[in-house]
């Protein structure tokens, strides 16, 4: 009896990291497609704008297969009542969050494609501690990314540029989206930073190929993610990522310290204090002051006071911008979605990111990916790359490394965390 109950969990468990591996490489192929194919990228982002509808899909299935099909073998009513009695409030709060952001659009009269970019990410976030791949899946996966990474630098990117007709996204875009799949790819050098210096040697040469690419299209915000991780892995010690109180003020940072970067940024530009920032076309207060600014002007209207809980939707035009960005991710969630969304994301991500500490402390191959996700963080301070639906693989994919159970630890007798991350240097 006992065995038949053992090989039915491993078959749970086998069918589990199937899905989840499937589900994942039909978004990567997605992915791939999106930035590769001028065609394929003005399908999903611009004539028929897809890509969240997709993400929800896969997010779906991801959901029913790490939350729902996660135990024995039920039927749907014994599931549901299940779910009822395990972590019953979380399932509450994520209904109560997800509903509650459909009824904002309404209220306001929104653009309803705007419902997936804060369903999304709660879900993301939800499905954290749920979802895992095993690390031969892991392995593959982070193969994958550095191959394409490979691929797209040395064989696409060349061809995509060559002349204004053949420009889908701007230059900016490349380059952040470079950065980003570095950042996953880097995932993979990391798991074999013990088998030689070479793997050091590739680890310089791709960070040096990202700052060149950031610098010669003169993109910020890919040139501030990378910095920020590299300062995050490198420099600040692994002592401090495992001290409990550094770590969740880094938490607070990323998702509280994002409005008040906001709130300092406003009040400094109204001065009129501005300077050009080196290597770069731009100043530091080259609009965004007043476009934040202007945006909060709308939540708080003093005829619609209910929009600090409704937020004020995508219906409207701003005076400071040509385009609907915020620019800021954070800030996103709260100005279009309202006070209540934006709370119930911010539980999401800081309960999550405080159950991962553990991992985080004892893995190397996890702190390198918190240190990514965190750079990815507060480079969204700037822009919305947190929360572009394109990007949502790359947070999966980082958030189910940290996850893992069985990652690469450190062997005993090999040295302190910190010696053990130095290994690249």
């Amino acid at each position: 009896m006992e065995k038949a109950s053992g090989s039915s969990d491993g078959k749970r468990v086998r069918r589990r990291e199937v899905i989840n591996f499937s589900v994942m490489l039909v978004m990567f192929i997605i992915y791939a497609l999106t930035f590769t194919v001028p065609r394929f990228y003005d399908t999903i982002n611009v004539v028929y704008p897809y890509a969240g509808l997709v993400n929800f899909f896969m997010l779906i299935i991801l959901f029913v297969n790490n939350v729902m099909l996660s135990g024995e073998d039920k039927g749907l009513r014994q599931i549901l009542s299940d779910l009822k009695s395990r972590g019953s409030r979380e399932i509450y709060l994520l209904g109560v969050i997800i509903l509650t952001a459909g009824i904002n659009l309404f209220i306001v009269n929104s653009g309803k494609g705007a419902f997936f970019v804060p369903v999304n990410f709660i879900l993301i976030w939800y499905l954290s501690d749920k979802m895992y791949l095993n690390p031969g899946q892991l392995k593959v996966f982070a193969g994958l990314y550095m191959g394409f990474l490979l691929f797209y630098l040395f064989i696409a990117y060349p061809g995509l540029f060559t002349t204004f007709e053949n420009y889908k996204y701007n230059t900016n875009t490349a380059a952040t989206f470079t950065i980003y799949t570095l950042l996953c790819a880097f995932i993979l050098l990391e798991m074999y930073i013990d088998r030689g210096p070479l793997v050091g040697l590739f680890m310089v040469m791709i960070l040096l190929k990202g700052f060149q690419l950031s610098l010669w299209h003169r993109a910020r915000g890919a040139f501030i993610m990378l910095v920020l991780f590299m300062l995050f892995w490198y420099i600040v010690p692994g002592k401090l990522w495992r001290n409990r109180s550094f770590y969740a003020a880094m938490c607070l940072l990323a998702t509280f310290g994002s409005l008040v970067f906001v709130g300092l940024y406003v009040l400094i530009g109204t001065t009129g204090a501005n300077f050009k920032l080196p290597f770069f076309y731009k100043e530091v207060f080259s609009g965004r002051e007043a476009i934040w600014k202007e945006l909060f002007g709308l939540l708080a209207n003093r005829e619609r006071p209910y929009m600090i809980f409704t937020g004020i939707g995508t219906g409207f035009e701003l005076k400071s911008f040509f385009e609907k960005n915020v620019h800021n991710a954070m800030y996103n969630f709260l100005v279009i979605h309202g006070l209540i969304v934006f709370l119930g994301i911010v539980y999401f991500v800081c309960k999550r990111m405080q159950g991962f500490h553990k991992r985080i402390s004892d893995s190397r191959v996890a702190m390198c990916a918190m240190c990514a996700v965190m750079a990815v963080f507060f480079e969204s301070f700037f822009d919305v790359d947190l929360i572009w639906a394109d990007y949502a693989l790359n947070l999966i994919f980082l958030l189910c490394v940290i996850n893992s159970a069985t990652l690469p630890q450190k062997e005993e007798g090999s040295g302190t965390m910190d010696e053990v991350k130095n290994v690249g240097h």
